[in-house]
């Protein structure tokens, strides 16, 4: 799951400038590009909600995501469509913006009460955290991190009562650390 701060909630950007007209996407399409994609495939396994501007939940679905491609541009246009699909959804709605991708209207406090409804476990990325080779991870854990802005203090209040892990002792980019907790995961599930 990763927090996003600065997303156009309307979907309103360009293509041509993600970086700056389009709130900082790029962040979120590249998570999204690691947290899924393999060679030559992408992981079935992995759910993957991006909470923007605590109004809207974007859900990316492994078991039925289609047309996600390594490219930013073209991860952007789906995150856009689905910010478009939502403007008009009534509080907790939920609708499918293209295959795999859903969009609900709600924030934080409401996806973190729904994952643990479902029995997931919230674990939240943050460089002062226990070093996650060294913590058990919980059997259906959900990852917190944040954009390219720290968490809010509303946020960090609603993340306080969860585990805090660390991927290393250097602070990376978001999507780096999606990369090395798949590889702990990854070697933990290893035969």
């Amino acid at each position: 799951m990763v927090v996003s701060h600065t997303v156009p909630l309307d979907g309103e950007f360009s293509l041509s400038d993600l970086p700056g007209g389009a709130g900082r996407i790029d962040v979120l399409c590249r998570a999204a590009g690691d947290a899924f994609l393999l060679s030559h495939g992408i992981r079935k396994d992995v759910a993957l909600h991006f909470v923007v501007r605590d109004q809207v939940t974007i859900s990316l679905w492994g078991p039925r995501l289609r047309h996600l491609n390594p490219d930013e541009r073209s991860t952007a246009a789906l995150l856009r469509e689905a910010l478009r699909a939502g403007r008009d959804l009534p509080p907790g709605a939920e609708r499918e913006a293209t295959p795999g991708i859903t969009v609900r209207s709600g924030g934080l406090a409401a996806l973190l009460a729904h994952l643990q409804g479902e029995g997931i476990e919230p674990v939240v990325l943050d460089e002062r955290g226990e070093p996650l080779r060294g913590v058990p991870i919980p059997r259906q854990p959900a990852f917190v991190l944040s954009d390219h802005r720290d968490f809010t203090p509303e946020e960090e209040e609603l993340l306080a009562p969860y585990p805090k892990v660390s991927v290393g002792p250097l602070v990376l980019q978001g999507h780096q650390c999606i990369t090395l907790v798949h590889n702990e995961l990854d070697l933990r599930g290893a035969p």
